[in-house]
């Protein structure tokens, strides 16, 4: 009975040493960190951008993973509640990354704290911000609500990245320490924290910037059509938003058909100027013929400012046709004139013989 209980002690306690034992963090080596830039003021957007990732698929139990921590957040108050002693934290590369065969470079945005930030924008459900950590543009966590309504603190921060077992967040092991500091005030030399097309929803809603150009800048920013469609909706200006008919197509196919439409109109415009007929309201009018067979009613005494010189106005005096058929009319009248006289005289002598 003695061995069998030291023989389950035995059994018990060895595989506690290889969970103590498996994973030396330590050993697990250390990937190339960069960070630019290396200062600057509230509302920075920070880039780091961490390569040559060791390969941890062959660790055994308990898995490490690859955490970064932000302190960025800290004098607020408002960092995540779960672990990492106060500061922000995040997994950038797991055990499962690994087994993968996923060991491409992790590049983690951000930007800090600053009333100057641009609003927060509602999409998909969620508020997205400048400050948003994001890596390799998957969102690890959004900080909204402190974005654009605080100023980070001035001072230096210590960025970390380092190892931390799956089972137990308090076994850690840091590799990298990376120093930023915040400095007072604006830069003049900084750039703008990239506008995540924010201004431009604004402006296109305003009534600033043409249609055209919103979708242009949303495009620069690698906006797909269904993301643009969906804050047009947000913005009330979807085609049925705006009372127009017809579906709510994309912006480029909506500017190509009125494009088309203008092209049509026009030419429907021109080819109808050679059928027109213009009729006064006045019953004194003679009628003229013009080249193109085209039958213009005027007022007598009116003027016509023709601009075609291939049109030719003919009146009906100097037609060849009415002269010889005033000619013709002429004689004729003449003719019976003559045998009128004729018819007389010969009536008037028969009378006197008898």
């Amino acid at each position: 009975m003695k061995s069998t209980l030291l023989l389950l002690i035995g059994l018990g306690v060895i595989p506690l040493c290889n969970a103590v034992w498996a994973t030396d963090l330590g050993t697990l080596g250390s990937p190339d960190v960069m960070i630019s830039p290396h200062s600057g003021p509230p509302g920075t957007k920070i880039t780091i951008t961490v390569s040559h990732i060791p390969d941890i698929s062959k660790a055994s139990y308990p898995y490490p993973d690859l955490y970064i921590y932000l302190p960025f957040s800290q004098p607020f108050g408002t960092t995540l509640t779960s672990h990492c002693g106060g500061e922000d934290c995040f997994p950038i590369y797991t055990y499962d990354d690994a087994v993968n065969h996923d060991f491409a470079d992790r590049v983690i945005t951000f930007s800090l704290p600053s009333t100057n930030n641009s609003k927060p924008i509602f999409f998909n459900g969620f508020e997205n911000s400048v400050c948003d950590v994001t890596s390799n543009g998957k969102t690890l966590e959004r900080f909204s609500t402190l974005c654009d309504t605080k100023d980070e603190p001035s001072g230096v921060y210590q960025i970390k990245l380092g190892w931390v077992l799956e089972s137990d967040s308090e076994q850690n092991y840091t590799t990298d320490t990376i120093p930023f500091l915040v400095t007072s005030g604006t830069s003049s030399s900084e750039v703008p924290v990239a506008d995540n097309g924010n201004t431009i929803l604004k402006e296109y809603q305003n009534g600033t910037i043409s249609q055209a150009q919103f979708y242009t800048e949303l495009k620069a920013r690698n906006w797909t059509d269904e993301q643009i469609r969906q804050a047009l909706a947000v913005i009330g200006k979807l085609p049925h938003q705006m009372g127009i008919s017809g579906p709510d197509y994309k912006l480029s196919i909506e500017q190509n058909s009125t494009a088309g439409t203008a092209n049509t109109t026009q030419k429907n415009t021109s080819q109808n100027v050679s059928k027109l007929e213009v009729q006064p309201n006045t019953n004194n009018t003679n009628t003229i013929k013009v080249q193109d067979n085209i039958s213009l009613h005027v007022q007598p005494n009116s003027s016509i400012n023709t601009t075609q010189s291939n049109y030719t106005v003919q009146s009906p005096q100097d037609d060849p046709m009415w002269n010889n058929i005033i000619i013709g009319l002429s004689a004729i009248a003449a003719a019976i004139m003559g045998a009128v006289i004729i018819f007389v005289k010969a009536y008037k002598n028969k009378a006197n013989s008898r």
